[in-house]
């Protein structure tokens, strides 16, 4: 993963959130997300597409919600650059 790719991905703070929430769970639904951002399903759909494409997030359909997890194979310089960011810092 580039830095470049990497921090373009997470400049924008709903994608921030969406990242931060994604890694406090092993999986997380994404009706899950919507709940806790607040925010329309298209607005955190677009959101997460963009976290896919970007290489950070794996996406997972169980029954009718899509699920999400952090890449297994996300370097481990990006993960603990999230580990480092606080929610309430947003």
């Amino acid at each position: 993963m580039q830095p470049v790719t990497f921090f373009k991905a997470l400049s924008d703070p709903t994608r921030l959130k969406l990242i931060l929430e994604i890694s406090a769970h092993d999986s997380i639904c994404v009706c899950d997300l919507i709940e806790k951002l607040e925010q329309p399903q298209p607005t955190i759909s677009r959101h997460l597409s963009h976290l896919r494409k970007a290489g950070l997030v794996t996406s997972e359909r169980k029954g009718t919600w899509m699920w999400y997890a952090i890449a297994p194979d996300l370097p481990q310089w990006c993960a603990e650059t999230i580990s480092h960011i606080e929610l309430k810092d947003i």
